[in-house]
C-alpha cells in the first residue's frame, strides 16, 4: 500500500516536531544516545528506495554517456542512452550533467555497474558522507571549546537532510564533507590543507565556491589557505582531465545555463508573483543575485575585520538560497555544519530553523482542513 502525499507531508511535519525537541533537550542527551540515533536514523534512510528525487539516476547517466558512449556529459544527448537501463528512471534527460569535475570523473566507475548496483552504491556512498560530516562537526566544535552533542544532532538529525540528502542520495553531501573537512582542518589551523578541501569542494558542486572567500579571509594564515586552494584545484582539475577528458572545458557553459532555471518554490520565483510580475523575470533574478554579491561584500569585510568566518559563510548561504530562482529541499544541507559551528550562532541556527520550515510548508500539498 502506498502512502499518500498528504501523509508524506503531516509525516515530514511530524519528523519535523521531533526535531525541534531533540534540539531542545540536546543539553541532556548523553553521547552514547546521539551516536546510536544518527547513525540509526542514516541507515533507515539508506536502505530506502530514492526518495522524492530522481537526480540519482541523473548521475548515473552521465557517467554512463561520458565512460560507455564516449561523449561528452556537458552536452545535451538526449539519445545517447536510448535503449540504456537507466533511461526510464531519467526526468530530465536532454538536460546536460551540471556537477563538478571532480564529481564526475568519481562517477565513472559506476557505468560498469548495473543500474541497481550503481544506485545502491550512490545511496551507501551519500550515507557515509552525512555521517563524516556529523563526524567533522564533532570534532570541529571540540577544537573550537564547544559541547559536540548539541551540534552534531543539529546536522545529523535533520529531517530534510535525512529524507532529501541521504534518502535521495544526492552529490550535496560529498560537498559538505568536504566543506565540513576544511572547516574542521582551518579551525586546527592547518591552512593549506583546509584551503585544498575547500578547492576539492567546489570541484564536486560549484555552490561551495560560494564559501569560499569568506573562509580564506578568515583564516589564520591566508597565504597557506590560497596556495592549498590552488594546489588542491589543480590537482581536482588535473584529475578530471585524466578521466573525462577535455570535455570539462563545457561545464562553465552548462552552469551558466543553470542560471536560468526557475522552480515554483523557489523565492524569486514565489516574489515575483506576490510582486504581480508573474514570476521570476530577468529582474527579479538579478535583484537576488545583486543582493547575494552586496551580502558577500558585507560579511567578507566583516571577516576582514575580525568576525567569524564560519558565521559569515553560513550568512551567505541563507541569503543565497533566501534569494534563489531555484530552491530544493536538499540544498539546506549547504549551511546545516556551518549553523551548528557559528559563534554566535543562535540567530543564524535560527535562521535555518526557519528556511527549512518555509521549505517544508512551501512544497506541501495538503487537503484543505
Amino acid at each position: 500500500m502506498g502512502l499518500s502525499r498528504a501523509a508524506a507531508w503531516l509525516l515530514l511535519a511530524a519528523m519535523g516536531a521531533c526535531y525541534l525537541a531533540i534540539l531542545a533537550l540536546a543539553g541532556s542527551i548523553t553521547v552514547r544516545a546521539t551516536v546510536a540515533s544518527i547513525a540509526a536514523l542514516h541507515l533507515l534512510f539508506a536502505l530506502a528506495p530514492p526518495l522524492l528525487s530522481t537526480d540519482l539516476f541523473g548521475y548515473l547517466a552521465a557517467a554512463r554517456v561520458g565512460a560507455l558512449e564516449g561523449l561528452s556529459p556537458y552536452s545535451a544527448s538526449a539519445g545517447a542512452l536510448d535503449g540504456d537501463p537507466v533511461a526510464p528512471y531519467l526526468v530530465w534527460r536532454s538536460r546536460p550533467n551540471p556537477y563538478g569535475p571532480l564529481f564526475t570523473a568519481a562517477t565513472y566507475p559506476l557505468a560498469s555497474l548495473s543500474v541497481a548496483a550503481g544506485l545502491w552504491t550512490i545511496k551507501a556512498l551519500t550515507a557515509a558522507a552525512s555521517l563524516g560530516t556529523v563526524a567533522l562537526v564533532w570534532r570541529a566544535a571540540r577544537g573550537l571549546g564547544r559541547d559536540p552533542v548539541p551540534a552534531a544532532l543539529f546536522v545529523g538529525a535533520n529531517p530534510l537532510l535525512l529524507v532529501w540528502g541521504v534518502g535521495g542520495g544526492h552529490n550535496d553531501l560529498p560537498m559538505m564533507l568536504l566543506v565540513a573537512g576544511a572547516v574542521a582542518l582551518l579551525v586546527a589551523r592547518r591552512d593549506a590543507l583546509g584551503g585544498a578541501t575547500m578547492a576539492a569542494a567546489t570541484a564536486i558542486k560549484a555552490s561551495a565556491g560560494l564559501l569560499l572567500p569568506l573562509l580564506v579571509l578568515g583564516a589564520h594564515r591566508r597565504g597557506r589557505v590560497l596556495a592549498g586552494v590552488v594546489a588542491g584545484g589543480t590537482a581536482a582539475l588535473l584529475l578530471a582531465l585524466a578521466v573525462v577528458g577535455p570535455a570539462v572545458a563545457e561545464l562553465p557553459t552548462e552552469l551558466a545555463r543553470q542560471a536560468d532555471l526557475v522552480s515554483v518554490y523557489g523565492p524569486a520565483q514565489l516574489a515575483g508573483e506576490a510582486l504581480g510580475l508573474g514570476g521570476a523575470t530577468a529582474g527579479v533574478r538579478l535583484t537576488g543575485t545583486l543582493t547575494t554579491a552586496a551580502a558577500l561584500v558585507m560579511l567578507s569585510v566583516r571577516v576582514w575585520r575580525g568576525g567569524d568566518p564560519i558565521a559569515a559563510a553560513g550568512w551567505a548561504v541563507i541569503v543565497a538560497l533566501a534569494t534563489t530562482a531555484w530552491l530544493m529541499p536538499w540544498y539546506v544541507v549547504w549551511v546545516l555544519p556551518l549553523a551548528a559551528l557559528a559563534t554566535p550562532g543562535r540567530a543564524l541556527r535560527g535562521a535555518t530553523l526557519a528556511l527549512c520550515a518555509f521549505i517544508v510548508v512551501i512544497r506541501a500539498s495538503l487537503p484543505a482542513f
